[in-house]
């Protein structure tokens, strides 16, 4: 099923063209990482995808309705985002992980919240520290567990490792394909990592200069440019 289409994306911010005709359709369930080199759009894209930018000219449909005729929290319920540099609320950890519930008129549920902090290697007693308090790399995995407390349908995924040592980027990455595989979560993440779009991703967009070079299976795109190095 045809989960997000885009169609001839322009993007111009202050005379310069950050994206230019992009087009590409996601299927639901599927993993697409997005490359390209530094500065070609790919965080414009999922800002776009996010209701944060609006194109300049060109669609997005999502679920077969164009995006725009959203009302931003719900769209922003269905696909998360989480960014590079990632925000946290003011206050302190439990109250950033019980906005989702929040939103949802729910309970916060304590067991599923510390048992998501088990799984990118943060203990309970974090909860009642305060964002500010946190390492860059500690930040990044809290604004992750509030972005998958949502159950969002979509994951949309800005470098969301660049602070994290080898060992939490990997425990990460098992948590995002775990969510994958579970609930069927479309997951399109922006990387930079080589061998973390090798393992992720099974589609690949390619992005330069704010133009979709390529767009097809992991596989063929590794096999065109099997000598890519980390941009």
């Amino acid at each position: 099923m045809e989960l997000i289409w885009c169609d001839k994306i322009r993007l111009t911010k202050n005379g310069q063209d950050l994206l230019q005709h992009v087009s590409f359709t996601v299927e639901q369930g599927e993993f697409v990482g997005i490359a390209g080199p530094s500065g070609s759009g790919k965080t414009s894209l999922l800002r776009i995808m996010n209701l944060l930018h609006s194109p300049t000219e060109g669609i997005v449909m999502y679920k077969g309705k164009n995006i725009t005729s959203y009302d931003p929290v719900q769209l922003r319920r269905e696909v998360g985002y989480v960014l590079q540099k990632p925000y946290l609320f003011e206050g302190t950890v439990r109250d950033n992980l019980e906005y989702p519930y929040l939103i949802w008129k729910q309970k916060p549920d304590e067991e599923e919240i510390t048992a998501y902090l088990e799984r990118v290697n943060l203990t309970a007693g974090i909860l009642k520290k305060r964002g500010s308090e946190l390492s860059g790399g500690e930040q990044q995995r809290v604004a992750f567990v509030r972005s998958l407390l949502a159950k969002p349908e979509v994951l949309l995924l800005d470098e969301i490792s660049a602070a994290l040592d080898e060992e939490n980027t990997l425990v990460l990455e098992q948590l995002i394909r775990t969510e994958h595989e579970d609930r069927n979560t479309t997951v399109l993440f922006v990387s930079h990592n080589t061998g973390q779009l090798r393992r992720l991703a099974r589609k690949i967009i390619y992005i330069e200069k704010g133009q979709v070079i390529f767009s097809g299976p992991a596989e063929e795109f590794f096999q065109i440019r099997g000598g890519l190095k980390n941009e």
